[in-house]
Formats: structure tokens, C-alpha cells, sequence
């Protein structure tokens, strides 16, 4: 299981490269539900629930841990890749500072 660091940097590395969109189709998908529950550890409450509307879009509301599973049913919500460009938008906005909220989390 990844630190919450590590959570927490892989949805960043992700998001500035490629969006949610590449975020659910990588590996670092795997960990969504973890990472909103370590966004809301750190105190990035706005941030988690930028995660948590992108991940109601998946049947269930939050995506499969499989990641072949969770890339098929992908390709049904974002055929174009453009399905999470609003929350893209909300999470690039940074209204949590997360490189400080990581470094000052006692956990």
C-alpha cells in the first residue's frame, strides 16, 4: 500500500500530465478510493471531493481496483478522454496547497 505521499503525488503527477482521464486508465487508479481517503487525512477536503465526483461517474461511484476492468468502463464514459475536463479544471485551480498539507501531516 502506497504512502500517503506516494497517494497523493501519483494524483498529482497524473492529473498535470494527462487528467483524470489518464489518472483512472493508469495504475495509480487503483488507489482512488485511498487517495481520497488520504486527501481527507492531509485536510485537502476540496481536492478529495474534486476525486469523489470524478469517481461517482464510474457504475458504483467509485472506479474498480482491476485496472482492465476500470479501463473498459472508461472507454463508455470518456470515449474522447474529455469526460473529467471540468474537474481537471477545479483540481488545477489548486484551492489546497498539497505539497505543504503532505509535508505537514503527522500520521
Amino acid at each position: 500500500m502506497p504512502t500517503i505521499k506516494e497517494l497523493v503525488d501519483e494524483l498529482e503527477a497524473e492529473i498535470n500530465n494527462g487528467g483524470l482521464d489518464q489518472y483512472f486508465f493508469n495504475s495509480a487508479g487503483d488507489y482512488t478510493e485511498e487517495t481520497i481517503q488520504a486527501l481527507v487525512k492531509i485536510g485537502a477536503k476540496h481536492t478529495a471531493e474534486i476525486v469523489k465526483k470524478a469517481a461517482s461517474k464510474f457504475p458504483g461511484g467509485m472506479p474498480p481496483k482491476n485496472r482492465d476492468a476500470r479501463q473498459e468502463i472508461l472507454e463508455n464514459i470518456s470515449p474522447e478522454s474529455d469526460a473529467f475536463e471540468e474537474f481537471d479544471d477545479e483540481f488545477l485551480a489548486y484551492e489546497d496547497d498539497l505539497a505543504s498539507l503532505v509535508s505537514g501531516y503527522e500520521g
